[in-house]
Parts: structure tokens; C-alpha cells; sequence
């Protein structure tokens, strides 16, 4: 038996044996070889694992969102969040953390010397953190009609990166007018005698300059004055104004009143021409030349055409040329935001 086994080996095992096996190798490499030999993927060159760069040192930055008007249908919080998670996935060094403040809040934390790395804002903010903010280079995302009141002594400080606009929304059932300038007027409904429109005036918001762009001029007697744009909402929806002078949020408002039943029907008039209702975002000159590059590339990140477009489900609209809105109420604004708007120095 031991006899069989080593002839069998020897016969498995011959010269001849290893010069077909060593034939059909030849072939198989032959064949497969330019596969992986010219493969360019195999010789591609992984930067991360090369520099290591996944453990290189983190930067975090810091943002700081100030809230001076009423945004669209959600938070503007939420926008710049979710952005800063691109943005990350395209800078995995780079995390940003969004501090949402009041303006009261912000005062607090500036004469702390609590300064961030970046400042979102708009009208009425921006008078306190000029000192701090760097020059950014030019941005041709964004709208030069728009790009103009985020400069100061010729420079650009920061980038309006949203846009938003008023409305003038009125009970339907209130007037017998088609002219814009009846909207305004005081009446009569119920036995009551009620203002012809609700508006805010603070010193972040410009509704009465929204409409004297339009040529519609307010009569004291016709206007219920509020601190907040709230309260002027609130006033109007319980019916003791004819009208209201409106941001985005308040559109959206009334339109899921006038879905659920709880309003009548309304008419809606985007004012064009003028807004401030415009958020922008500077840089802090930190001194940190890391932070400094990362703060200025998300700042222009913010401009891009995929962060802009992301505003449609905001409720808000694009400081670019393009529009983002298709066959609803919503383009019909855009389009009435689209033509040049003069505006207020976010720095005045």
C-alpha cells in the first residue's frame, strides 16, 4: 500500500506535471494581468491615510445666529445646521457649532468678549459687530444689488446668504377695492371700528419703507403700531385691522388659517422694490489663519447653488440670480423678488 501511494505521488509531482501547471499559470496571468497592471485605481493615491489626515488637529468653529426678523416656515437655526453638516462631510477637520442668540443676548455676550468665529445677522445688528468682522473677497454667487448692503468704506464685510420680503395680506371681506391704497384704510366690520393696517415698528425691521416703495403712504389714523411682528400678526388675525404688512412667517400663518377654516379668505400682495429682510454672514478676525480659512469657505459655501436651493423648504428665497421655486404662490413672490431691490445698510 505505502508502494502505491509514492508511485501515485511521483506521477502527481513529475517534471511533466509542474510544466503544465506552470503552463496554465502562464495563461491565467497572461490573461488577468493588464486588469490589475493598468488598473488606475489601484495606484490612486488615498491623501487621508498618506497624510494621515484623519487624525490631524480638528477645528471648530463657532457660529453665532442672530434673529432680528421672522424667518419663513422653519427655523433658520435648522438651515444653518444641516448646512454645516455638508459642510463638514466636505471638510471632515472642520465642525461648526450654531449658537442661536436675541439681540439682547448678543450685547451680553460682546461686552463679555465673547466673540464667535462667525456672525449670522441682519438689519439693526449689524452696527454692533462691524468692528469685528474681516474683508471678504468677492462673491459672484450672490446678486450685486443685494451685495451692496453688506459693504462698508468699499468693502465687502459680509454676504447676504437669505432672502426674505414683506407682504401685504388683507381680509378680503374688509374691502370693495382692488387699489392696494384701500387696503389701508380704516373701516367698519361688526359694529367695530378697526385700523386699516397692523405693522411693526423696532429698530430691526423697515415695514412702512417696504411700503412707500410701492408709493402707498400711511396715515397715522389708519395704523396699529406693535413692537414685534408678532403682535402685529396677532392683531390682524383677530380681525382689528384690515391689513397687515407681513414677513414670509406670517404668510405661512395665515395660509394654514385659511386651510383649517379658522380665516376667511385672504389676499395676498408681495411688496416689491424694498426689503431689509435679509440674513447675512460675516468672518471674525480670530487670528487663527485655520479657523480664519474655513470660516471665509463656509461662508461662501453658504452662497452655493446647493445651499440655496435647500432654502426652498425654509420658506425664503435665494440671493442669487436662480430661482428655486416652481408653480406655487411661493414662485410667484420670487418672481416679484427677482427684479433689483434696494434695501438698508446692514451696518447703518
Amino acid at each position: 500500500m505505502r508502494s502505491f501511494f509514492k508511485n501515485l505521488f511521483l506521477k502527481l509531482f513529475s517534471k511533466k506535471t509542474f510544466k503544465i501547471l506552470f503552463f496554465v499559470v502562464g495563461i491565467i496571468f497572461i490573461i488577468f494581468s493588464p486588469i490589475v497592471v493598468f488598473n488606475v485605481e489601484n495606484y490612486r493615491l488615498n491623501l487621508n491615510e498618506f497624510f494621515n489626515l484623519q487624525s490631524a488637529s480638528k477645528t471648530v468653529l463657532t457660529l453665532y445666529h442672530v434673529e432680528s426678523f421672522e424667518g419663513g416656515t422653519n427655523s433658520r437655526e435648522t438651515y444653518l445646521e444641516r448646512r454645516a453638516g455638508e459642510f463638514n462631510k466636505l471638510n471632515p477637520n472642520c465642525f461648526i457649532v450654531v449658537k442661536t442668540l436675541t439681540p439682547e443676548e448678543l450685547v451680553i455676550n460682546l461686552d463679555e468678549n465673547k466673540l464667535p468665529d462667525m456672525f449670522s445677522f441682519g438689519y439693526g445688528i449689524g452696527r454692533y459687530i462691524v468692528g469685528f468682522l474681516e474683508e471678504l473677497e468677492k462673491n459672484s454667487n450672490v446678486r450685486d444689488d443685494l451685495m451692496t448692503y453688506g459693504m462698508k468704506n468699499n468693502m465687502i464685510l459680509a454676504y447676504p446668504y437669505i432672502l426674505s420680503g414683506y407682504c401685504l395680506i388683507t381680509h378680503e371681506n374688509m374691502v370693495n377695492s382692488s387699489n392696494m391704497s384701500d387696503f389701508l384704510l380704516s373701516t367698519r366690520y361688526n359694529n367695530n371700528e378697526i385700523k386699516g393696517v397692523s405693522i411693526a415698528t423696532n429698530n430691526y425691521v423697515n415695514p412702512g419703507l417696504a411700503l412707500n416703495a410701492n408709493g402707498l403712504v400711511l396715515d397715522e389714523n389708519n395704523v396699529a403700531n406693535f413692537s414685534s411682528l408678532y403682535e402685529a400678526y396677532v392683531n390682524f388675525v383677530n380681525k382689528n385691522s384690515v391689513s397687515l404688512v407681513g414677513t414670509m412667517r406670517d404668510v405661512a400663518r395665515c395660509k394654514n388659517r385659511e386651510d383649517n377654516g379658522s380665516l376667511s379668505n385672504l389676499k395676498y400682495n408681495m411688496l416689491p422694490n424694498f426689503t431689509d429682510l435679509i440674513q447675512y454672514i460675516g468672518v471674525v478676525d480670530s487670528g487663527s489663519s485655520a479657523k480664519m480659512f474655513y470660516a471665509n469657505e463656509f461662508a461662501k459655501y453658504l452662497t452655493s447653488n446647493n445651499a440655496q436651493n435647500a432654502l426652498n423648504s425654509y420658506g425664503l428665497f435665494s440671493v442669487t440670480n436662480e430661482k428655486i421655486y416652481e408653480s406655487t404662490y411661493m414662485s410667484d413672490f420670487e418672481n416679484v423678488l427677482m427684479d433689483e431691490i434696494s434695501s438698508v445698510n446692514v451696518f447703518d
